[in-house]
């Protein structure tokens, strides 16, 4: 099934949040805020 290049700019987005979460030393409100943006993503793209 062909991705719109919304859902494919989403899943961008969502693979680079990931991997900041992952390799990057956040403040508690940052991470905070990326958790969010993750989630958001996800239920966006039916995750």
């Amino acid at each position: 099934m062909p991705l719109s290049c919304e859902e494919y700019r989403c899943q961008q987005q969502l693979l680079v949040l990931k991997k900041r979460l992952v390799e990057e030393k956040l403040k508690p409100e940052e991470q905070e805020e990326m958790e969010r943006l993750v989630q958001e993503l996800e239920r966006r793209l039916k995750m």
